[in-house]
């Protein structure tokens, strides 16, 4: 039995395209830059005595930045949280947005596990859970690390739920 609260966040590895996007546009930006000079502006920032501090801020920094922006929110914008009661999804953290979805153990119909080879390879997936109250997959735990453990932790604690279920209903 889970005693106490258990998060799994999202971990970087599962956002690899994103890191890679912004690798490829910090070159890419620093290429423009030197292809374009205007874009860089450049000014005095400060002055101590006889030596002056200038600065100079390329333009192009937006590209990457907006990148790992992006991919900074997709890792830090959910919460994936295991206790003793069930399973509970937070989304929308860092939006305007927020949705929590919380199943209890006893009403878990599978969990199943989804990855791709690359996955498979990084330790990393997504860990679907469906119920009895819809045919779609209530909580998805995208971008996990060890999911198969996740999964095998999550099956135990709902099949000694049932069990311990039917044993009540049957005295």
């Amino acid at each position: 039995m889970i005693r106490s609260e258990l998060v799994i966040p999202k971990v970087w590895r599962s956002e690899i395209k994103g890191v890679a996007m912004f690798l490829f546009f910090c070159v890419l930006s620093v290429f423009l830059s030197s292809q374009f000079p205007a874009s860089i502006i450049t000014g005095k920032l400060f002055s101590i005595g006889s030596s002056t501090l200038m600065l100079s801020l390329p333009l192009f920094w937006f590209i990457p930045f907006i990148t790992i922006m992006f991919t900074v929110i997709r890792i830090y914008n959910v919460r994936y949280v295991i206790d003793n009661r069930g399973i509970e999804a937070k989304t929308g953290i860092l939006s305007m947005h927020q949705r929590i979805t919380r199943v209890r153990y006893e009403d878990i119909r599978s969990i199943e596990l989804e990855q791709t080879l690359l996955e498979r390879m990084l330790d990393i997936g997504d860990v679907e859970i469906s119920t009895a109250a819809t045919g779609a997959v209530e909580i998805v735990f995208q971008g996990i690390a060890a999911p198969q453990e996740v999964q095998d932790m999550l099956q135990r604690e709902r099949d000694s739920r049932q069990k311990a279920m039917a044993r009540s209903t049957a005295k």
